[in-house]
């Protein structure tokens, strides 16, 4: 008699299933994660309607992605996080600040509003996953990692920055471009 499989054992079927073109695997991984998800990205943006088509552009995402999910680099949930995490951040590149969370780095103390809506060990995977990010954002050097955290912690659009960290303009943007891109290589090194 086998073993009961947990959720993560479930879930990497159901992305199997995906990969392979079962609308059926979808659906059921749909109603699994779009909760957890959305609350996620909803947090994040403080805006339904832009959570939602965040939510949607995440399940697209994941269902073109899914024949590149390995089980063996992260969870299931983690990784349906991080499509949904980067899909946020591309948001927040094109919204005004006043409507982005003050910290969206500080987000795991306010797990604890949503952690009824995922089990322990998803909220486990989404604390690892915010772990992971700001371990990212520290292997950055420190112009890098001072200009993008001002923008992402308080929205502060670069010439805003340039006067807090008291650097040249064109300095800001080549730190934020270049720590963009590093950010972007650690993450993909981390999650393909």
């Amino acid at each position: 008699m086998s073993e009961p499989k947990d959720d993560a054992s479930i879930e990497a079927e159901l992305i199997r299933r995906i990969a392979a073109g079962e609308r059926g695997a979808f659906d059921e991984l749909y109603s699994r994660y779009s909760r957890p998800l959305f609350s996620y990205a909803f947090k994040f943006l403080r805006d339904r309607m832009i959570a939602e088509e965040v939510l949607q552009d995440a399940f697209v995402k994941i269902w073109r992605t899914s024949p590149r999910y390995n089980p063996a680099l992260s969870r299931p949930f983690s990784w349906a996080v991080l499509v949904t995490k980067r899909l946020c951040i591309d948001r927040l590149r094109r919204m005004k600040p006043e409507s982005i969370v003050e910290d969206p780095m500080a987000l795991q103390s306010n797990e604890a509003i949503f952690s009824h809506q995922r089990s322990p060990s998803e909220t486990v995977s989404v604390n690892e996953e915010i772990g992971r990010m700001r371990s990212m954002l520290d292997k950055l050097p420190q112009a890098q990692k001072d200009s993008l955290s001002l923008a992402i912690s308080k929205g502060l659009t670069q010439q805003e920055i340039s006067d807090a960290l008291g650097m040249p303009l064109g300095t800001v943007k080549t730190s934020m471009r270049r720590g963009m891109q590093r950010l972007k290589q650690l993450m993909s090194h981390c999650y393909e």
